[in-house]
């Protein structure tokens, strides 16, 4: 049953707080694909979810203003490419708007004919069950009709906006057990990288980030 909407609007957080709050909640990073007219297209995205286990859904949250995603619906399918730590130099040059996202990158085409990295941690094809225009994103659902899982398990992490990566226990000190490595990266300024560490067990974060250009 719908909630009735609100007589009046209630002033919400300024958007930098908002997006702050939301940033301390860590997420993998995903290359959404799709080949629109045959030409390959992809958003790197942090927003991807799974919505159902039967059927099994999953959905991510391209910008209402994303060309890229307004040329990619137009194919009805899209591919997801789960990125492993090893694709952090890819995602920060393809995450920008205009960027060539396909430029020296290994892909095939799949039998459903969307791109897929040969070498992600696990990708999904996906045909476009439902679209839904909320605030200043799309919330994007998709079918999964194939699917592929490597064995690799280091996966590409986004916490802070910062790319990250998880420390496995073996790692770590006996005062660092369960932390999280994050080799922190500014989109605006990668000449002040540094690497961070902290531990789970410190606080957890409790909101979810969405992310997709």
């Amino acid at each position: 049953m719908a909630l009735p909407a609100p007589a009046h609007a209630t002033a919400g957080p300024d958007p930098r707080s908002f997006r702050d709050a939301l940033a301390r909640f860590a997420t993998g990073v995903a290359f959404v694909t799709a080949a629109p007219d045959g030409q390959p297209a992809g958003l790197i995205v942090n927003s991807l979810t799974s919505v159902s286990l039967d059927p099994p859904l999953v959905s991510f949250s391209p910008a209402r203003n994303s060309l890229t995603w307004t040329r990619m619906r137009g194919a009805g399918r899209f591919g997801v490419n789960v990125l492993g730590r090893w694709h952090e130099p890819f995602a920060r040059r393809a995450t920008p708007a205009g960027a060539d996202r396909f430029a020296d990158l290994d892909w095939d085409r799949a039998r459903s004919g969307v791109p897929l990295l040969t070498d992600a941690l696990a990708t999904l094809e996906c045909e476009i069950v439902a679209e839904h225009p909320t605030g200043d994103h799309w919330i994007v659902v998709g079918r999964v009709d194939h699917l592929g899982i490597s064995p690799d398990v280091d996966p590409l992490i986004f916490y802070a906006g910062a790319f990250g990566a998880l420390l496995p226990p073996s790692a770590c000190g006996p005062e660092d057990t369960g932390a999280l490595r994050a080799s922190r990266h500014s989109a605006s300024d990668a000449s002040k990288a540094c690497t961070v560490v902290w531990s789970t067990a410190r606080g957890a974060a409790s909101h979810p980030s969405s992310r997709g250009s």
